[in-house]
Parts: structure tokens; sequence; C-alpha cells
């Protein structure tokens, strides 16, 4: 089996932007390192191209529920002219493997696949069956990915109880002491609205009727400077708790320590105590000297689980007659036990490699295919183990010019990963 690094530069290779590429060399690719191992994996097509591959691992207690180790192949695009390094390129350089995909997934696919590959190598088999699926087409809400393996093959996830995915698992600074880890057990839900306001159409060189255009500029400042309150959810006290040193219940002191006492992952601990609004495309008129009859505006709004109703109330309330707004698309948050027996098991995964660290949940800013396996009633986690180095900011590489990974940060995670196998 080859190093982790190499793997997951094999992998950034394959151009599986989405949209716009496929998925199928990359599912190839990872089958046939599958098939090395000795399993039987499963591709598996909701359209020409667009692969999901799919292995069961059999344990060694088939007593024991099942885990689902799942992983998406495929990338947003990535404009080749704004980067260092091609984002296609795979270069392990500098400590780092560089591309796009570096950690957004195809590092923990590829901490997946090295650690299964050099346990079974061995001859060392899980204690409980573990279902490996590297989906496609989650980066565009995975109907083609995890949404047609759940509605189509939900068979091949029998016995499945939790499962893990991005993102989580990583260290967050600590000013002295041992590393603290954040394990995702949340998803925020997402609602994506247009605003459409109506006016009436003129020429350029008049005194204007109803030029749709200020209005719908009023509305939408209206909606972004309006005081969002806190919805602090358990596990984020808890994770702001174990960053201050001490219990913490003031959801303004909570949100403050997220915020300002956790480095580069601030913006986005701070969007999981709260709901969050952001204008994302305008449009009206076709031409300089027509005012337009219309105007539109489009918003991606994420809500805390249990707060989806405000959030809605707080985007349409207050707009005339002559503004309508649409939901084009909803998904659900997901929410999971951070005191059980799963959550138990990653943190003990964690400490095997790294002694004494500590382990806290977090609610996750954005959506995972998390949403889908959880309708088959498993736990779900973000958990892609990996200890960054001091100075490295994490969130900015999502989606992110020059994206990269450290391969130290790999290797570790597979560390884990080969820890959770014996559990």
């Amino acid at each position: 089996m080859a190093e982790v690094e190499e793997i997951c530069a094999d992998l950034i290779r394959f151009d599986t932007t989405n949209p716009g590429g496929r998925e199928r060399e990359a599912a190839e690719y990872v089958a046939t390192l599958l098939s090395d191992m000795g399993l039987d994996p499963k591709v598996i097509e909701a359209e020409p191209g667009r692969s999901n591959v799919v292995a069961r691992v059999p344990g060694t207690d088939p007593s024991l529920p099942a885990l689902l180790v799942q992983g998406h192949l495929d990338t947003v695009p990535a404009q080749a002219a704004d980067w260092s390094r091609h984002p296609l390129s795979g270069d392990i350089a500098d400590g780092h493997v560089w591309g796009r995909g570096a950690v957004d997934m195809k590092n923990a696919v590829a901490m997946t696949l090295s650690a299964f590959g050099t346990a079974l190598a061995e001859g060392r088999r899980p204690r409980r069956d573990i279902v490996l699926a590297f989906v496609a087409d989650e980066e565009t809400g995975g109907r083609l990915g995890a949404g047609h393996l759940v509605a189509e093959h939900a068979d091949l996830f029998e016995g499945c109880r939790a499962a893990i995915g991005e993102v989580g698992g990583f260290n967050v600074p600590t000013p002295s002491g041992p590393p603290l880890f954040a394990v995702s057990v949340a998803d925020k839900g997402l609602r994506w609205y247009e605003v459409r306001a109506k006016g009436v159409a003129g020429h350029g060189s008049m005194i204007a009727q109803d030029n749709p255009i200020p209005r719908l500029a009023e509305t939408t400042l209206r909606v972004l400077s309006a005081e969002r309150p806190y919805t602090v959810t358990e596990p984020m006290r808890v994770l702001a708790s174990r960053v201050a040193g001490r219990p913490l219940t003031s959801p303004a002191e909570i949100a403050d320590v997220l915020a300002t006492r956790t480095g580069p992952f601030g913006r986005m601990f701070a969007a999981g105590v709260q709901g969050t609004v952001n204008v994302t495309r305008l449009g009206a008129g076709y031409k300089e000297n027509v005012i337009p009859g219309e105007a539109w505006a489009r918003f991606d709004c994420r809500f805390v689980p249990g707060h989806e109703d405000e959030l809605h109330e707080h985007l349409t309330s207050g707009l005339d007659e002559n503004t309508e707004v649409s939901l084009l698309r909803r998904s659900p948050p997901v929410l999971s036990d951070h005191e059980g027996e799963w959550f138990g098991l990653l943190t003990r995964a964690l400490r095997e490699v790294s002694p004494g660290c500590d382990v806290a949940p977090f609610v996750f800013s954005g959506g995972t295919d998390n949403k889908w396996f959880r309708t088959l009633g498993m736990e779900t986690y973000g958990f892609t183990p990996m200890l960054f180095p001091a100075g490295y900011d994490y969130p900015a590489m999502f989606h992110g010019v020059d994206e990269r990974c450290p391969v130290e940060a790999l290797r570790f995670g597979v560390r884990v990963m080969d820890e959770l196998i014996s559990l």
C-alpha cells in the first residue's frame, strides 16, 4: 500500500470537479485499491460517470453494530490562474499535499484507504463490520451520490448504526497543554431563498415610477443588518467551556469565546451558535437605459437544529405586497449524541494516538452527506482526524485558493483511523 500522501496526491490528479466533471476514474482507482485488500467493492452509478464505491469489511464480532466510514470523491471547481501550484497537480512539497480536494475531502479518503490497507495486509480485521462508501456529487447536494445509495441501495448499509465523515476530529488552538480536538455532532440546516421585487419598467431618462432595485437593496440591507439572536446548543456550550477552561453559561460569552479564542476556526465556530443569512447573488435589468420591471436576490441561510422557523420568519417578515419570497432548496439539520457510545469510541481512538488530549463536540456551520445517512437511523459524526501545526488555517482551505494539507496531519489521521478499526 502506498503512503497516505501518495494516495491523496493520486486522488487529487483525477478531475472530479462538480459541476463539470465525473468521478468514475477516481472511483475505479479506489475500487482497485479495495480489491487489492481482498474486499469486494461495488461501483454504483445514478448517472453515467457519476460513480460511487461501496465495500464492506467483515468484523470478527458480528453481534456488534456496524460503522459506516464515508467520504466524497467530488470537489468544487478551481481557477488554475489563481493558484501558485496547479489545483490538479497533487504536488507533495513543503511538507504538504497540494491541490483541490486536499482537505475537502480526498485527504479523508486517502487516510481511510491507507489505514485499512495496512491493517488488512497485516491480517488485522476490525471487531465490527465496517462499511466503506466513497461517493459522488456531495458538492451539489449529494442526489447522485449518498442520496442515491440511501434511496436505492440501503441494503449495503445493513446493520450500520453510526457513520463518520467530514468535518471534524481536528485540533483547536490552545495556549498550552495537550491538544483539544473538536468532533462534529451536528450540521446546520440549509434554506436557500430568492427574494424578487416587482416594479414598473420605464425609460432610464425619466423619473422612475417604481424602480424595484432600491427597494430590493433596502430589503437586503434590513435582512443582513438585523441582529441575530444566539441559539447555543449543548455541544457548543461544551466546546466553549473547554476552550475557556471553565464552565460557561452566558450565550454572549460562549459566542465571544468561540469567535475570539479559537484562532482560524473563529468564524466557523461563531456560525454554530446563531442562524446566518448571506446574500450570494443579485440580478436586475438588461440594458443601461431601461428601468427594470423586477430585481432579485438570492440568500444562503443556515439554521441551528431546532431553530428553522425563527430563521424563516426573519427572512420573510416585513416584506411589502410587491416583493415575493420563494424557497429554492432546503436541507435538514442533523444532530447526534455527544455523550454516548459512538462519541466515546471516537474519543478513545484520538487518545490512543494523542494521550491526554481533550475532545469536545461542536455544531458544523455547513452541511454534509450526513443528512442522507441520518435517514437510515444512523448517528452521524464529522470525524476526519488530523493534528495541525500552529499557524495552519484549516477553514481557509475549504473551497479556497492553494488548498493543501500537511503530510504529518495525514499520517496522524491514519494512525487514529487504525485505532478506530480495532474498537
